[in-house]
């Protein structure tokens, strides 16, 4: 009986030790197994976050691909790599219209055509041309009877024949009629008429032998030498002041627009030489040079323009096309080499540049960089590895992947 009392106050004992464990926290044995399961393998977590390593195993590696490079200091060759698009020399481009309202009589070019300057690109005809072509004559036919009676009264005077206050009116009607005859041939000058024109006007006006000659029509010609880009109308089509009709570009030069982050801005100056590569022409390369940076950063890209002017005399860049515009930049380091990766091996995690370097077989962590300039598909590096560390250069993407998903992991 006795026996049977301390073993029932030793089963006791034992309980109620069990139940002050529990209460303190501690996962009964089978319990602790169970959570042990679920923490990722190899995976070193912080606080909270991305943790900073992973473990993957050898057939992992291999199915991801991963591959490494030690890092060693490199001498870059500093050719800065932008994206860029050709675009029209806007000096050498222009939308061809008249200064008249009218109607379209003829356009003798077409598409493509090369034209050479002072080719007729589009004959228009317009009453309000024909009557300022009127005007000046009418003009010029006043000055010259005004003329003569004030040369007849300067006679006249000097033979004391009239008074000095009647040759002084017949002076003023004769500058007066000058000042008109003059504003009539600016009037046509701003129509789009060219001096020619006008010297003809003249003549006939002073023979008296005036015919209304072609008196509506206008021939709008080519300022320079180019291509026509663009026919906006067709003959018979009715058009307004100002309106364009056709487009006329010179692309024997172009322009090309690059966009550069603004931390090349320094790299960059106007001058610099640049070489252009294009899918359309993979086996040749254009070249120009650097002549405007622009002045402002755009705040959604972080990046701001870059022009350069290119020669093309063969035409084979045309505007809209993508190009890869290398700039020769100047060399910018005293001692000639840094430490860079290649761009593959750059990633962004949690919203930083990240790189991850193999510190044992299979095992890989992360590191946040500071980086610098690329070239060439080399980018510096200025802060977070160091000479000799093994850095994943083929497969950092899944890396990527793999520290994300630890993460969630050790969330939940």
């Amino acid at each position: 009986m006795r026996a049977t009392a301390v073993s029932a106050l030793c089963l006791a004992a034992f309980a109620c030790a069990a139940f002050s464990s529990c209460g303190r926290g501690e996962a009964p044995p089978g319990r602790a197994d169970e959570h042990a399961a679920h923490e990722e393998p190899g995976a070193e977590h912080t606080e909270a976050g991305i943790p900073e390593s992973v473990r993957l195993s050898s057939a992992a590696v291999a199915e991801a691909g991963i591959g490494t490079s030690t890092v060693l200091p490199v001498n870059l060759e500093h050719l800065l790599v932008l994206n860029g698009q050709v675009g029209h020399d806007e000096n050498r481009l222009l939308e061809v219209g008249a200064n008249v309202r009218g109607r379209v009589v003829s356009i003798p070019v077409d598409l493509g055509d090369a034209v050479f300057r002072g080719d007729v690109l589009v004959t228009v005809e317009s009453v309000e041309l024909g009557r300022a072509r009127e005007d000046v004559v009418r003009e010029l036919a006043a000055v010259r009877v005004a003329r003569r009676a004030y040369e007849r009264a300067r006679s006249l005077v000097e033979a004391k024949a009239i008074s000095d206050g009647e040759f002084q009116e017949r002076e003023g009607a004769y500058l007066a009629r000058k000042a008109a005859a003059d504003a009539a041939e600016r009037a046509l000058h701003i129509l789009g008429e060219t001096q020619e024109r006008i010297d003809r006007l003249r003549a006939a006006a002073e023979s008296g032998s005036h015919t209304p000659e072609d008196g509506a029509a206008l021939a709008l010609r080519a300022p320079f030498a180019g291509r026509v880009i663009d026919r906006k109308v067709t003959p018979g089509t009715l058009f307004e002041a100002m309106q364009p009709l056709v487009t006329l570009a010179d692309i024997s030069t172009v322009w090309v627009f690059a966009q550069a982050y603004e931390k090349d801005l320094a790299l960059l100056r106007e001058g610099v030489a640049v070489t252009l590569r294009t899918e359309a022409w993979p086996q040749e390369v254009f070249r120009g040079s650097v002549d405007f940076i622009g002045s402002v950063i755009d705040p959604a890209t972080r990046t701001l323009r870059v022009r350069a002017t290119v020669p093309n005399p063969d035409e084979k860049l045309r505007p809209g096309m993508f190009v890869k515009a290398q700039v020769d930049v100047p060399q910018a380091y005293e001692g000639g080499t840094v430490l860079a990766v290649p761009q593959s091996a750059l990633q962004t995690l949690e919203g930083r540049t990240t790189v991850f370097l193999q510190a044992e077989p299979g095992v890989f962590v992360r590191r946040l960089v500071e980086t610098g300039h690329s070239f060439e598909g080399f980018t510096e590096i200025y802060s977070g590895i160091q000479e000799g560390d093994e850095v994943v250069t083929e497969g950092s993407f899944v890396l990527k992947s793999e520290f994300a998903r630890a993460s969630l992991a050790h969330e939940h």
